[in-house]
């Protein structure tokens, strides 16, 4: 009896699959040894038409025989097909056996990797409220692996790169189960771009939540880049198969430790007693077992034997000291607190998963190889700002997708891959270091212009308050850059940047790539915000700004004459950087020069324009919309006016009752995203704009700042107020207080600024 071995094939063929346009590509395989065997594609059109037997662009369009080596390897190489909605049909067959997948369409396919939002499925978000068409439906399809990497009994990521996967299997929106734990952001990125080009979207959704960049680079990769080999290595984090297995090992352990808490604690709870276990988590834990407390129980000293020790005075042994205050805690690893034992492999050696090399390049990406791709998005985690060399983290990334993916060898330069990267949103600022994300924001900018390949950038910058919908729109954005690399010329490659400035008098021109049809406002706002300059001083103040014909940005302040510098939302928490392009893009927050300087502190209440913004009230929270401006002393209706104003979109409008005779108000400084208190340097008064409707005696107390009359007069008054100290203002808060002899009345305050 001849033994018929099974046809193996690549993860990436199947049914549903879709495979890239416009270049060949190579199905490698194992079947039995030195056997013929065949590949025959068929492509039949999905419209419904007829075809003649004639025509050689429909039925069988490919018939391909080879021998098996003689270990049963093969090798097909299949010419390059043009996009369309026809659907393709392979078939292997060797002896007996024959591999058939259905429903295959030539198109472009897309890797998702990463974490944060690319890994938000559709189950967990909300589409924004836009009829789908059915048209453009059918032409999504997703590959989507298990999440975490792990497969059915699987527990553990082995050392060993997987080379095929047990579960995952294309999918398309007729899998409404299944479609459900696709990564939203990928789904609403499909549709964008199938919506425009009319042709089959494949993604392969590989995100990972609680990943880094560490986990995707591959061993191969770490080995052969001797820069960053020895960067990882200083930071400990390089790891051998013995090393590795061990904390597998230790894992395992982990698992077992909660598992045993978890069933001996519900024992307890219903007086249902595991004595096998109990000893177990007894040992694990150093403690007596139940046995041992009975027994020790006997021998108890109670205070109420006259001979009790208890009864008698304990004296410290000279030169003692308490046992809290002798461990050395930094010698102590978190996951010894956590689990109360030393495990075999020494704790201080031991590696988060997160910060794991290769572990989702061995279960995820291995068996991906020869898939050929038109681009790859990326979206880090919010630790990887603290890696020194993130640049050297980015070249063993593109290393280990160009060592995945076809092709390699490009001789058409339309037909290079791209990469994508999501920048870092505000949520992952640092409170110890809050300016970590804008710089890590900023190498990634400047890495993304030295490469040779097709890249662009997206920022959420502008996105702030908690949303279900982020996701889907990150997925848009991509998709909009993604057309601009590789469609049409007419969409922009990258969100818009600042590429020059000029200067005119006392005021900069600023130009901007990427706009596409021009830049705009953000919807509902009439200012343009977000901006800074400095003088000499290198000393940065908030600045007024005007888009010019929709192309060009001018930026001024009337007090910097000579203005040497410029930046635009270049801020730990950027919620007045929100204009953008006519394709939805926000500009990215940018600094001109990275010269030392001091960033202009958060005056968002200045411009009297707004009654919210968009803030953390406190550190790890969400963001929010928090109020503006407070009444402390009396009662009062504060509103904006956007008719009697002295600058800007608006003024504010105090309706107020006073309480012996005063009336106080005051912006909220104590939001964390402030990082206050603001300290503004080289100033010493503050000038506001007052209208006295009332046209009564009114006077204008400032804390910090000397008490200034209001004069009875119907016009706008400028009140300038001299901070009382000979130093930089320091505001933890900015109280002003309205004394009226009248118990009611009413004022416009607007235009606060600092001189």
């Amino acid at each position: 009896m001849i033994q018929v071995n099974a046809i193996t094939l690549p993860s990436w063929i199947g049914n549903k699959a879709v495979f890239q346009q416009n270049v060949p590509f190579v199905i490698e395989g194992t079947a039995a040894p030195s056997a013929t065997i065949t590949l025959e594609i068929s492509k039949d059109p999905t419209d419904g038409r007829k075809v003649s037997k004639l025509d050689t662009d429909y039925g069988v369009i490919l018939s391909l025989e080879t021998t098996t080596s003689d270990k049963g390897h093969f090798r097909f190489s299949i010419p390059a097909y043009k996009a369309s909605t026809d659907t393709y049909t392979f078939v292997f067959k060797c002896f007996s056996n024959v591999v058939s997948f259905n429903d295959i369409r030539c198109g472009d396919v897309w890797v998702f990797l990463g974490n944060d939002y690319l890994c938000i499925p559709m189950k967990n978000a909300n589409a924004p409220k836009t009829p789908l068409k059915r048209h453009v439906m059918t032409n999504l399809r997703f590959f989507t692996p298990s999440r975490s990497g792990l497969e059915s009994e699987e527990e553990d990521i082995e050392f060993e790169p997987k080379t095929h996967f047990k579960d995952a299997n294309w999918i398309k929106i007729t899998d409404t189960k299944k479609l459900a734990d696709v990564s939203s952001s990928a789904f609403s990125f499909a549709y964008t771009i199938a919506d425009q080009v009319n042709y089959p979207i494949g993604v392969v959704d590989l995100s990972t939540p609680g990943s880094t960049i560490l986990n995707w680079i591959s061993d191969e990769v770490i080995e052969n880049q001797t820069a960053l080999r020895d960067y990882l290595t200083e930071l400990g984090l390089t790891t051998d198969e013995e090393r590795y297995k061990a904390l597998i090992k230790r894992d395992r352990q982990i698992r077992r430790e909660e598992q045993l808490k978890s069933d001996v604690s519900k024992g307890r709870e219903n007086l249902d007693f595991d004595l096998d276990k109990e000893k177990e988590y007894s040992e694990i834990l150093g403690e007596k077992t139940a046995a041992e407390n009975i027994e020790a129980a006997a021998e108890l000293d109670f205070p109420s034997s006259s001979s009790s020790s208890f009864n008698k005075k304990i004296v410290p042994e000279q030169g003692s000291q308490s046992s809290a205050k002798a461990l050395d805690f930094n010698m102590v690893s978190s996951m010894q607190e956590k689990t109360g034992k030393v495990a075999n492999i020494d704790d201080s050696q031991f590696i988060k998963k997160k910060f794991r090399l290769s572990t989702l390049y061995r279960c995820k990406l291995a068996a991906l190889s020869g898939l050929s791709v038109r681009g790859m998005c990326f979206s880090p985690e919010a630790e990887e700002q603290l890696f020194g060399r993130y640049d050297l983290l980015l070249m063993g990334l593109l290393g280990t997708l160009s060592q995945t993916f076809e092709p390699k060898e490009v001789y058409d330069d339309s037909l290079m891959p791209s990469i994508l990267f999501v920048t870092m949103h505000p949520k992952c600022v640092d409170r110890d270091f809050p300016y970590k994300v804008l710089e890590f924001n900023e190498n990634l900018r400047e890495f993304t212009g030295k490469l040779n390949m097709p890249s662009g950038l997206i920022s959420l910058h502008d996105l702030l308050l908690p949303d279900k919908t982020k996701s889907f729109t990150l997925g848009i954005r991509l998709a909009v850059i993604a057309l601009g690399l590789h469609v049409t010329p007419k969409m922009p490659k990258s969100c818009p940047e600042c590429i020059g400035v000029e200067k005119a008098g006392n005021k900069l021109i600023l130009e901007f790539e990427n706009l596409a049809d021009g830049l705009r406002l953000a919807e509902g706002k009439c200012e343009l915000r977000g901006f800074a300059v400095c003088g000499e001083d290198r000393i940065f103040y908030p600045a007024q700004a005007r888009i010019l014909h929709g192309v060009r940005v001018m930026v001024w302040r009337d007090d910097i004459e000579e203005p040497v510098s410029v930046t635009y939302g270049f801020s730990p928490f950027p919620h007045d950087a929100t204009f953008k392009n006519l394709n939805d893009l926000p500009v990215m927050p940018f600094r001109f020069d990275r010269l030392p300087a001091y960033y202009a502190p958060d005056l968002y209440f200045s411009s009297c324009d707004d009654l919210e913004l968009i803030g953390m009230k406190e550190w790890g929270e969400d963001f929010e919309v928090l109020k503006v401006f407070r009444t402390f002393k009396g009662n009062g209706v504060i509103s904006t006016d956007n008719m009697n104003k002295s600058e800007g979109s608006s003024s504010l409008h105090i309706r107020y009752e006073t309480e012996n005779s005063l009336y106080g108000f005051e912006p909220n400084l104590d939001y964390a995203s402030l990082m206050g208190p603001l300290i503004i340097r080289n100033k010493r008064k503050m000038v506001i704009d007052v209208f006295n409707p009332d046209a009564v005696k009114k006077e204008l107390r400032v804390s910090g700042f000397v008490t200034k009359e209001i004069r009875q007069s119907l016009n706008w008054q400028r009140l300038e107020i001299e901070w009382n100290k000979d130093e930089d203002i320091v505001l933890e808060h900015l109280r002003f207080t309205i004394v009226d002899a009248s118990k009611n009345g009413e004022i416009y305050i607007d235009n606060i600024r600092f001189m």
